[in-house]
This record gives structure tokens, sequence and C-alpha cells, in this order.
């Protein structure tokens, strides 16, 4: 009686838990798009000094958002203007999503110190949640008399980073939105040429009509078309102000099937270039995004928080990048508290597990499953943040029934307490690591933070959902054996009853 006890009160929990844990994923989906980060030490640049540019009369910076290294390669305009200044492939740091990587090229901080991760949606009706202030004087735009900043679209970015005069305006009922769209669309050309050709010392053009289509269709001929077509745009505003200092710009790639921000080098690592007046024609390798901003600042005469590690444009040709120098490291206590609880899981799974076939096994089968059938989890993909996680535990349901059948088996020979620890303690204690790795903990608690960390963050999510399948499934499968043991078994056998004795 006391084991049936045990056993249902172990049940009940894990069905508790596998209740929680996608609604716990859900909400960490929205508070990694919405919220910002705490702002942490950003990774180390090789150190390099050199001059910087001289000022220019005029700057002008065309950003075409979401534009992959490949694709720019083979838009006529933009390799003219490359091929007379200084082409050079930028790393955009992480995460690769607009707002915060442009807030890093016009303030010069990374998305780590300003703690601008995301802001990209989350919440129901909303585009996205702009800077309220926008970005202030110490950064760029704000330092320049007049600046302009003309979007095509999704102007609430642009709207966030201090510029003097920005276009279009918002909507008044929902400033995520821009005020009268349709009108918008007939003439912002127009108007952004204008701008370019205006004396304006700042004028900064962003182009969305690409990344729009890479979400929509990914990286395929439709994307091509729409860079094409951004890039007879790039011909228009270059031919307006020609004696111009131009930045040719991305903010960062797609991945083929369409999305971004994650850490892959086909998302982080963009084209770019500088031409114009005081510029040598040339080639440079990798460059942080924060090294491009140091170069508008000098161009524009402002100058960088003090906190900055924009390097100056020679120097940082002439130091380039290792390809992944840019994406942060893990912190140090978060790394060990995740340490600290995968032991933990070890720990409790070599106390439970008896035999070699008690071991989770379909644990193991499910995370490589998920790797090999839709790759490494990360935030660049829209399976990670689909509500259901459908694309993603479809790799994983035949393991499962690995974990049913374990269950099942090994509940005849050891308690349910001990059964369900060997099933359950790894995959939660990874979890739970996972969490502490992105500082997800105090998300759970009521904390409004974005827990944003390369790779950990994705397989967070995919793990959140696997492990309340896991529980689900090792709950119903001891759930099932409990039942039988209660109900199945034979009855005992009656006493011996005498023979009535015969008459005499």
């Amino acid at each position: 009686m006391r084991a049936s006890i045990v056993g249902g009160v172990v049940i009940a929990a894990l069905v508790a838990i596998a209740l929680v844990l996608p609604g716990l994923r859900r909400e960490l989906i929205e508070d990694v798009t919405w919220w910002d980060a705490e702002p942490t030490d950003p990774a180390t640049l090789p150190p390099a000094t050199g001059p910087g540019l001289v000022p220019a009369a005029h700057t002008r910076v065309v950003l075409i958002d979401g534009l992959g290294e490949n694709v720019a390669a083979l838009l006529p305009a933009w390799q003219s203007v490359c091929h007379r200044g200084l082409a050079m492939t930028v790393d955009v740091g992480f995460p690769t999503i607009s707002l915060p990587v442009e807030v890093a090229l016009w303030s010069g901080l990374t998305q780590q110190q300003t703690g601008i991760v995301t802001r990209s949606g989350g919440k129901p009706g909303a585009y996205g949640r702009p800077l309220v202030p926008p970005l202030g004087a110490s950064a760029i735009p704000a330092q320049v008399p007049g600046s302009i900043a003309i979007a095509e679209d999704h102007g609430w970015i642009v709207r966030s980073l201090g510029f003097s005069h920005v276009e279009p305006a918002a909507d008044p009922n929902n400033p995520t939105k821009d005020l009268e769209p349709k009108a918008w669309d007939a003439r912002w050309q127009d108007v952004a040429a204008q701008a370019v050709a205006s004396d304006a010392k700042l004028v900064f053009v962003h182009v969305l009509r690409v990344d729009n289509t890479g979400h929509k269709a990914g990286v395929g001929e439709a994307y091509v078309r729409a860079a094409m077509s951004a890039d007879a745009l790039l011909a228009r505003l270059v031919a307006a102000d020609p004696g111009a200092r131009w930045f040719v710009l991305s903010d960062h790639g797609h991945v083929a099937s369409g999305g971004h921000g994650g850490a892959e080098l086909a998302v982080r690592h963009v084209a770019g270039c500088i031409a114009g007046p005081g510029v040598v024609a040339g080639r440079a390798e990798l460059v942080h995004v924060v090294d491009v901003s140091r170069a508008l600042a000098d161009s524009t005469g402002a100058r960088l928080d003090r906190g900055s590690m924009g390097r100056p444009i020679t120097a940082a040709v002439a130091v380039p990048l290792a390809p992944d120098q840019a994406v942060p490291p893990l912190t140090l206590s978060r790394g060990a508290a995740a340490i600290f609880l995968v032991l933990v899981g070890l720990g409790l799974s070599v106390w439970s597990v008896r035999r070699w076939w008690f071991a989770p096994w379909w644990f193991a089968i499910a995370c490589a499953s998920l790797y090999a059938i839709r790759g490494e989890p990360t935030l660049s993909m829209r399976m990670v943040y689909s509500a259901t996680g459908r694309e993603m535990y479809l790799t994983w349901l035949p393991a499962l029934a690995l974990a049913a059948v374990t269950t099942w088996l090994g509940a005849r020979r050891v308690s349910p307490l001990r059964i369900v620890t060997a099933q359950l303690a790894i995959p939660f204690a990874v979890t739970a690591a996972a969490m502490a790795a992105c500082g997800a903990w105090p998300v759970v608690f009521g904390a409004e933070l974005a827990p944003v960390v390369p790779r950990y963050t994705a397989w967070m999510i995919a793990l959140l959902l696997m492990a309340s399948h896991g529980a689900a499934v090792v709950a119903l499968a001891a759930l099932a054996r409990l039942v039988l043991r209660a109900f199945g078994r034979p009855s005992p056998p009656e006493p011996p009853r005498s023979e009535p004795a015969a008459d005499a």
C-alpha cells in the first residue's frame, strides 16, 4: 500500500510537470522576443590602434535589411560602390536582430553592453518594442544636427535611434505601426532620394523589402528579386549625391528557409563597404559592427560612448576578427550553475539505473533525432518559436515509445520512484542546466528579462518541450504498471474446508 501511495504521488507530480512545462516554454519565448537582457561584458575584440576616417561633409548610409553576403555579391550597384571603396565582411554580433544590431551600429555598444537583444514582437498586436526614449546624446545621430532617417517600413526601428528627423511617422494609436503605410509606400523612395540630395550632414536609409521577403519565402528566387530591387534603389540614391561618403551595409542575413537571430555565420557575417572621399579602395577581412560604428562616428565628427570597443577602421582592417570572436562567451557563474545541475542529474541517474537498459536512452535518441533531422536549434529557426513545437516534436516521437517501454518493464523490477528517476533525472537536469546557462530562472519567478545567449536559449526552448513529453509518457507507463499491480493480481487461494461428517 505504501509503495502504491508513493507511486501515485510521483505520477501526479509528473503529470503536473508535463502540463506546466509547455506553458513555461511559451512564456519564455515571449520573454526572449520582448524584454531586454541584463547588460553583461561583451566578447573581447583584438586591440588595435591606427588613424580613423577624417570627417566628411556628407555621410550617407544605406542599410539593406536582411541581405546575405552571397546575394550581395550578385548586386551590380552594390558592387560598383564597393569596388571603388573599402569592401569588408562585417560580424554584426549576437543576436542577429535588426534593432539591436542597428543600436550597436549607431551607439558603438554591442548587444551585450546595451542589453537590447530582440524587441521584435512577442505581444499580441505588437510589431516590435521601440526604444522609449530613443538613443540619447551618447549615440551618433543625436550628435549630428539635422540628421535624417528614412525607412521603407517598420519605422519603429529608425524611430528608436535618435535621429533629428525620421520618416515614416508613427501611428498615434500604436507607436509600433507606421502612419498611413499605403501612402508612404507610394512615395517613400522619392523622400529618401530628396533626403540624400539635401544638405543634411547625415542621412540613413533603411530598406526592408529583402528582409520581409526572406521571412516569407526564404532565400530563393523571390529573395534575389527583392535584393535586385533594393539594389536599383541604391543606384538611384548614390546618383543623388555621388560625392558623399557612402556606407553600404546589411544588419544580418537569413538561413535558407528564412529567419535570423542566431549565431550562424551565414546570418552573422554580412557584406559591407565604405566609399567616397578619404577612403582608400581595398578589401578587408572580418571587422565588427562596432568598428563600423567608429568609422561612422569619425565620418560625422561624433564621439562614441567611453565603453565602446570600436576600433579605427584602418586598425580593424589590420587586425581582423576570428570567425566566432564576436560571439559572447557564457559567463562563469551561469556556466558553473549549469555544470552543477548536470552533475546532480548524473548522480541521481547513477543511483537509480540498476541495469544498462534503465538508462534514459530515449533522451539521447530524441536529442540526436532533432539534431539530425532539423539541425541544431538556433534562434534563427521558426520551429524554435512555434507555440506547439510540432516541427520539433515529430522528430522525437519514436524515442518516446522507448521511454514508455523502458518504464513499463523497469517498473516490474524496481519501485516507481526509482524507474522514474532513471528515465527523467538527466533530461530534467539538462533542461534546468540550459535554463541556468541562459539566466532563465529569474524569469520563471517573474523577472522581466530576455534569457538570450548563443546556442543555449534555442536548446532550452526545445528541451522544455522534450522534457514535458518525456514526463507525460513516463507517467502514463508508470500509472499503467501501478494499475496492473493493484487490479491484476490473482485472487489469494481460499482456505481448505473440512468435509461434512457422513451420517451414521
